[in-house]
């Protein structure tokens, strides 16, 4: 990392607990058996373990073990609850219905499903980037067959009531399946009371390592597994366990159950602290869904007007312009918001994390404002 450079992309990813480091070294220095030789004492060990960890992700989602499933990331678990799930509605209840600013991650193989002849209703959201509950209940009828509906927005950290939403939907015998990704460990997040029958999640969003996720699949519910070729995770997710992540990931969960109102309270602090730093330093600025509900943790700015590459000016911040899945085409989400392509792909997003202080809240606000000033320079000479 560049000296002195400050970490604010923790959307993106956040660096690994040192807990993390030593459950994931001793998995491979001590626990590296294979959990599918149950034959022997090094298979048996190794399964212990991911027994183990099953249950420490099931209690930070107040969940039963038993209705984990292990996934590469919440990339193939969004993926193998959409079309796990969507393959067995399509003859009988096609209709699909999500929200324009979900993840890639759910649109895309939403995406799929309608090229296979489903029909899929992306609902709209409003300047905040919230939904219409109006909009969505009337977007359920009785050919809908799924709904799917983040809790956090990657981009804006804007949060959806999905327990109202899938309160609606289960009166009316529709699926939910919920990406909690930039939710997990920053809020309270428990399946039971948001009522949702899928929910994904992944390690290195709640410092934890990249490569490992997790889909929570209520208990009884079937759904057609993506891979083939072994009996792993209930014959869900075929495949060698990648058990040091999972160990690493489980390690993860133990940290944010039993420090999540701290972590929440700290980023709440910083997060105001910045946002009002910002507006005192840049004039115009809009802070993204700032009238609605958000995590804690997540700011994504805007400066109508401003000339294009503010991101480009910030050499000594680490910050982004939104999703890292956009495919580097400005920000779909405040496209979705209402804004036009110039202000989607000249804003920036800031991820606050553990490590955060008010020192470098006041070292990004006077970032961004140098940037912002000099673009306008720039145009005004």
């Amino acid at each position: 990392m560049p000296r002195n450079m400050i970490y604010a992309d923790h959307n993106a990813t956040t660096p690994p607990l040192p807990a993390v480091v030593a459950a994931m070294t001793e998995a491979l220095s001590g626990e590296w058996g294979n959990p599918g030789s149950k034959q022997h004492a090094f298979g048996r060990r190794a399964l212990a373990r991911i027994d183990a960890a099953r249950g420490e992700v099931a209690a930070l989602l107040g969940a039963r073990a038993e209705e984990i499933v292990f996934t590469s990331g919440a990339t193939e678990a969004c993926n193998l609850a959409v079309l796990g799930l969507g393959e067995r509605l399509l003859a009988t209840r096609p209709r699909f219905v999500t929200c324009a600013t979900e993840h890639p991650a759910i649109l895309e193989p939403l995406k799929r499903l309608g090229e296979a002849g489903a029909e899929i209703v992306e609902l709209p959201v409003d300047g905040q980037g919230r939904l219409d509950p109006a909009r969505l209940d009337a977007a359920l009828d009785a050919r809908t067959g799924l709904l799917a509906l983040m809790l956090a927005n990657n981009e804006t950290g804007v949060l959806h009531d999905v327990a109202a939403a899938a309160a609606l939907a289960r009166a009316r015998g529709v699926l939910t399946v919920c990406d909690a990704t930039q939710a997990l460990g920053k809020v309270a997040v428990d399946v039971a009371a948001l009522g949702v029958d899928a929910l994904a999640c992944t390690g290195h969003k709640v410092y934890g390592p990249q490569g490992c996720g997790a889909l929570w699949l209520r208990r009884g519910l079937g759904l057609s597994p993506l891979l083939h070729g072994g009996g792993q995770e209930r014959n869900l997710r075929p495949g060698t366990h990648n058990l040091p992540g999972i160990a690493g990931f489980a390690a993860a969960c133990v940290a944010a159950r039993s420090e999540l109102a701290v972590r929440s309270a700290h980023l709440a602090g910083l997060t105001a602290l910045l946002e009002r730093r910002v507006r005192a330093l840049i004039s115009g600025v809009v802070v993204q869904g700032g009238e609605a509900p958000r995590i804690p943790g997540t700011s994504m700015f805007t400066v109508p007007g401003l000339p294009p590459g503010w991101l480009g000016t910030q050499s000594e911040i680490a910050v982004s312009g939104g999703s890292t899945c956009s495919g580097g085409h400005g920000s779909y989400v405040l496209r979705a918001m209402g804004w036009g392509p110039a202000e989607a792909g000249n804003s920036v997003r800031v991820g606050l994390g553990l490590a955060s202080s008010a020192d470098d809240v006041e070292a990004i606000a006077q970032s961004l404002a140098r940037g912002a000033a000099a673009l306008r320079r720039t145009a005004a000479g």
